[in-house]
């Protein structure tokens, strides 16, 4: 899933999307219905499938640490059976009809999907409201996934890059719930009860803290009216209150750092793995275009500066690049390599110049141009298959800022310029967060 990979880093994704070509540009509309369910609706008579989005503001950011892991976990239950079916009759519903189930837990939502023709969309929709409604968490299934998360957890953590980007998020997120791990820690998930699954999935999977996204081929009253009968037992409950006043409190919750923190590992690892990098902006913030051509030119891709100067000029490294991720609360970017041992310090040393060269002087016009179209290609090779399509509206719509974002990011990213990335490069790349996990001898 594409824009999963590129955006953000997702936890078990359960089926790949189908991927027809379409135009992302057919009219959308917004609808609230009267359980608290937000609609959006995107009609394409082109293709002749269709795709039924729900993402849910939950995740590592909304968990109190104590139950850190907990959306996923819960996800994992949602497909492993309702009240009506069992985890082989949730693969064999879609199946039977020649459609997809997927999903996915980040740190600000979790999704799930169907993508179906449009003869069986009924069947596809029945399917998803059946997931958010009526969930069983039989014990027994409770305990088999208890063991697949501290399973995944324990490779996880033999990572070593992995462990690096979590020391670093420990870090720069000093109180936030963004430091949590998405699959929770091994004391977390032992800990966590049935009765806590069972009270996180009504609290927070409820019509009012769910945005459903509609597209494909289906007219908007059509769809509107499946959505209607299909979703109606959704429960009205309003979310609880962490997810109102945590917006309002986060800023005070992540910090920009005052000084530079760095935090090193000792593994008997065969190479260096690092993390660098600082704090930025919420999704909608009107920094945000600039710092993604910014990201552009520092690390994305095998002709951004990282790669350029530290792989391809000096040889020092397996990997280099950069992610600025979209978030609801506080972003970051931040950069990471894979190197030998005994020159860790020569990259991390080449990283802060490619840093340093950025706040000093403006990005040439050619090379602002070069990221921008870049960024904006991207974009749309991103929104080629219908699912994308329907995901980032959705997405948008969870973060914040709107699912007519999705259209308007282009327009903002082409308007950036070389002192815009200046300015934001002098605002916002100061006292870095470091993390290293390296063996004893590297230097």
């Amino acid at each position: 899933m594409r824009r999963f990979f590129m955006l953000i880093v997702i936890a078990g994704l359960v089926a790949a999307p189908l991927a027809p070509r379409v135009s992302s540009r057919q009219a959308v509309t917004r609808h609230v219905l009267e359980n608290g369910l937000t609609v959006i609706i995107k009609e394409n008579p082109a293709s002749d499938l269709v795709v039924t989005e729900a993402i849910v503001r939950a995740g590592s950011r909304v968990e109190e640490p104590p139950q850190t892991g907990i959306t996923f976990f819960v996800r994992a239950m949602m497909l492993r059976g309702t009240q009506r079916r069992s985890g082989p009759e949730i693969a064999q519903a879609i199946e039977s009809i020649g459609g997809q189930l997927g999903g996915g837990t980040a740190a600000d939502f979790t999704v799930l999907h169907t993508i179906t023709t449009s003869r069986h969309v009924d069947a596809g929709m029945d399917l998803l409201a059946d997931l958010l409604t009526d969930a069983r968490f039989d014990p027994q299934e409770v305990e088999t996934q208890r063991r697949v998360s501290l399973s995944r957890i324990g490779q996880s953590s033999d990572q070593p890059l992995q462990e690096a980007v979590d020391l670093f998020n420990a870090a720069l997120y000093s109180y936030h719930p963004y430091a949590q791990p998405i699959f929770g820690t091994p004391e977390s998930v032992r800990t966590l009860t049935r009765d806590d699954l069972v009270g996180f999935y009504r609290a927070y999977f409820t019509a009012p803290n769910i945005v459903l996204v509609v597209a494909g081929n289906l007219s908007q009253e059509v769809a509107l009216d499946k959505v209607r009968r299909a979703f109606a037992r959704l429960r009205a409950d309003p979310p609880p209150r962490r997810t109102g006043w945590l917006r309002a409190v986060e800023r005070a919750l992540a910090p920009a750092p005052s000084a530079p923190r760095e935090i090193r590992q000792t593994r008997e690892v065969s190479a260096a793995w690092i993390a660098l990098g600082y704090l930025t902006v919420p999704a909608g913030h009107r920094d945000f275009p600039a710092l993604r051509v910014l990201n552009a030119i520092l690390g994305e891709g095998q002709s951004s500066r990282l790669f350029v100067e530290i792989r391809e000029k000096r040889g020092m490294a397996y990997q280099v690049g950069s992610a600025l991720p979209l978030r609801a609360g506080p972003g970051y970017i931040r950069l990471s390599a894979g190197t030998a041992p005994p020159v860790l310090s020569a990259v991390v040393t080449e990283m802060f110049r490619e840093i340093e060269r950025l706040r000093t002087d403006p990005p040439p016009p050619d090379e602002i141009e070069k990221a921008r179209r870049g960024i904006i290609g991207r974009y749309v090779l991103a929104h080629e298959d219908l699912e994308a399509q329907a995901f980032y509206l959705g997405w948008y719509e969870v973060l914040g800022v709107g699912f007519e974002y999705d259209q308007q990011f282009p327009d903002l990213v082409s308007r950036v310029t070389p002192a815009d990335v200046h300015r934001v490069a002098r605002r916002y790349l100061n006292n870095h967060v470091l993390a290293v996990v390296a063996p004893a001898a590297a230097k």
